[in-house]
């Protein structure tokens, strides 16, 4: 299912105005604009119309851009700026817990944490998640970093050793003391392949990347800035 929902964002078509491109690119620089969930795109505004420009200005594309997991046509900035800073996971048929997470906290609010056991500023995010009442935080670990996260992240799944394993995920334990030990015979690894999956569909480059119960997202994380980020005002 996700795979289809991948698919239909990136079959969605726009027409292109090949005829007066070169015009409205000189404009449009001179107007508003806000970055798009598109790679290579943004959206920009010329005489109080919403344009989608490739980021070199080359191309102009003109007509309806329609966001599947909003399920709303882009029609403005701000449309376009909702559309780039959130990912409403209520709205798509994503299951976090598909993908096997960690779960810490048991509030009313849940956030979903991706992170990879060698990301230095997710261990810090982890022991300030640790510290927090009131929310439900889903920590998926993905391979982000290479081989040696590869390895940690399987052996978190595969390994015998369960409590070790938990150990490893909370930070407690370095992700050595559980690689290369035994694993569950016929270890079911779909959860880590739903995870990469995930994590190219949301367009995920870098760890921690967040995504809050009202969909705003973050990547990157500052210690001790857990409990603004969640009670700062959404867009």
């Amino acid at each position: 299912m996700l795979k289809k929902i991948l698919l239909s964002v990136l079959a969605m078509a726009v027409a292109v105005n090949w005829a007066t491109a070169a015009d409205q690119v000189t404009g449009i620089k001179d107007g508003v604009t806000s970055p798009l969930p598109m790679n290579g795109m943004i959206a920009a505004v010329k005489n109080g119309k919403v344009a989608f420009v490739s980021d070199n200005g080359r191309f102009v594309f003109q007509g309806t851009v329609y966001d599947t997991w909003s399920q709303k046509n882009i029609e403005s900035i701000h449309d376009a700026e909702v559309a780039y800073k959130t990912i409403d996971v209520k709205k798509t048929k994503f299951r976090v817990d598909d993908l096997n997470p960690l779960t810490l906290g048991s509030g009313e609010k849940t956030v979903i944490v991706f992170t990879d056991p060698f990301c230095p500023s997710c261990h810090v995010l982890l022991d300030d998640v640790k510290k927090l009442q009131g929310y439900t935080f889903k920590i998926v670990y993905v391979p982000m970093l290479g081989d040696e996260s590869n390895k940690a992240v399987r052996a978190m799944q595969c390994a015998k050793d369960q409590v070790g394993a938990k150990k490893v995920m909370l930070g407690i334990a370095a992700p050595a003391s559980i690689v290369g030990k035994a694993e569950v015979p016929n270890c079911d690894t779909s959860p880590i392949a739903k995870r990469i999956v995930s994590a190219h569909l949301f367009g995920i480059k870098g760890v921690p990347f967040l995504i809050r119960d009202d969909g705003l997202i973050r990547l990157g994380y500052d210690k001790g800035d857990i409990s603004n980020w969640l009670s700062k005002q959404g867009i």
